[in-house]
């Protein structure tokens, strides 16, 4: 029961949210397919921010669930955000393949090129690294891939954050605030939990069991 009402308020939390708050904004956008898309990215964005919390970053009262299942909604959660987001640059053009007048290729270039979007061309590809990463952990010693799976975090929620908030279509004064806030939770717990001051001493990580139940 605690696992579903924790599930429901994180679900409503970094993906209802944001929907919210772009749904109280009058912002044209033109086409119905173009709000789903925003919509689903702005949902999709906040799950990855909110994916810090399934994590071992936070005390075990934090996720009143057992590790082994916190760990596999991260990872489920983790394959769809993020194959999600690195396919929803294409998504936005995605209606001008169906305008004859357009030139959806020339638009992708010109939107590439745009300074505007470097931020967003940085995360894009940190996200890249660390979906790709998350694919061939099984060949990883796990601590080199939390090291590096922490880092490539961490940096993509700075440049990610940094590009919604600076071009988003519905980044008014409150959503930037929320994303700065989910970011910045995120970043400064994985900051605390990497720190080598924390070496001297380690916090016992419980692992899970996989004949644990969920």
């Amino acid at each position: 029961m605690k696992k579903m009402i924790f599930l429901t308020l994180y679900f409503a939390l970094f993906a209802g949210v944001p929907v919210l708050l772009a749904l109280g904004q009058d912002v044209p956008v033109g086409h119905t397919y173009q709000q789903w898309v925003l919509f689903l990215s702005l949902a999709g964005f906040g799950l990855l921010l909110g994916l810090f919390w399934l994590s071992r970053l936070y005390a075990r009262e934090a996720a009143p669930m057992k590790f082994s299942s916190t760990m596999r909604w991260h990872k489920y959660i983790g394959y769809v955000g993020g194959l999600f987001m690195l396919v929803h640059p294409v998504l936005m053009i995605g209606r001008r393949f169906l305008v004859e007048e357009s030139n959806p290729l020339e638009n992708l270039i010109l939107m590439v090129k745009s300074p505007l979007m470097l931020t967003g061309i940085i995360a894009w590809f940190l996200l890249l690294l660390i979906v790709a990463l998350a694919f061939v952990r099984k060949y990883l010693n796990y601590q080199t891939f939390r090291i590096i799976h922490g880092i490539l975090s961490l940096v993509f929620a700075v440049f990610s954050t940094w590009h919604v908030i600076r071009i988003g279509r519905h980044s008014n004064l409150v959503m930037s605030v929320f994303w700065i806030l989910a970011a910045g939770t995120a970043c400064i717990s994985l900051l605390l939990a990497y720190l080598p001051v924390h070496k001297a001493a380690p916090v016992k990580i419980y692992e899970g069991e996989t004949h644990e139940p969920a």
